[in-house]
C-alpha cells in the first residue's frame, strides 16, 4: 500500500502573480546593488596585508556568498511565476492558477550564527525537530523553504466572484 503523498495547494490571482513578480524583481535588484559593493572573489595585495584586512575580505566574502544565494533563489521564484503567467494571459480573464507541491520535496534552510546555511527536509521535522546550534544548543535561524514544483502539475481554473 503506498503512503499517501502530502501536498500544498498555493492558489494566486493573476493581480497578485503580478505582485509577486513585481517585488521579486525588486528584490533581485536590491541584490545586485548590494553585490556591488561585493566585487571582488579573490583577495588583492591590499587584503592580504594583515590579519584584520584578511578577516574583513573573509567576512565580505561570506557575504557574497549568501547574497549570490539569495539572488539564485529570488531568480528560481521569478521563473516559477512567469511559467504561470501565460496561463493567465491565454485565458482572456483573472483565472486563478493553482500549483501543488508534493511536501516530500520541500526542504528548510536555516543560518547558523557564522553565516553558514544548513539544510533539513521538511520530513524530519516529526522525527528530529528544527535544527538547532550543537555549540549553543539554540535554534537556527530559519531562513527559506525550497520547494521543488512540478510545473507539470501546475492547473488554470477560472476565478470565483
Amino acid at each position: 500500500m503506498a503512503a499517501a503523498q502530502q501536498r500544498l495547494d498555493l492558489s494566486i490571482t493573476a493581480r497578485q502573480a503580478d505582485i509577486l513578480l513585481d517585488t521579486l524583481v525588486d528584490k533581485s535588484v536590491e541584490t545586485d546593488h548590494y553585490l556591488l559593493s561585493h566585487p571582488k572573489d579573490e583577495p588583492d595585495k591590499t587584503d592580504t596585508c594583515c590579519d584584520a584586512h584578511l578577516a574583513r575580505f573573509e567576512q565580505r566574502a561570506l557575504q557574497r556568498k549568501a547574497l549570490l544565494e539569495r539572488k539564485a533563489e529570488v531568480q528560481h521564484l521569478i521563473a516559477l511565476i512567469e511559467a504561470i503567467l501565460p496561463a493567465f494571459e491565454a485565458s482572456g480573464s483573472s483565472p486563478v492558477s493553482t500549483i501543488a507541491v508534493d511536501l516530500s520535496g520541500v526542504t528548510l534552510v536555516y543560518r547558523d550564527t557564522t553565516g553558514k546555511t544548513h539544510e533539513q527536509p521538511l520530513a524530519d521535522i516529526g522525527s528530529a525537530g528544527t535544527l538547532i546550534d550543537p555549540d549553543s544548543g539554540d535554534d537556527l535561524e530559519l531562513i527559506a523553504a525550497l520547494v521543488a514544483a512540478d510545473p507539470t502539475r501546475t492547473k488554470t481554473q477560472g476565478a470565483t466572484p
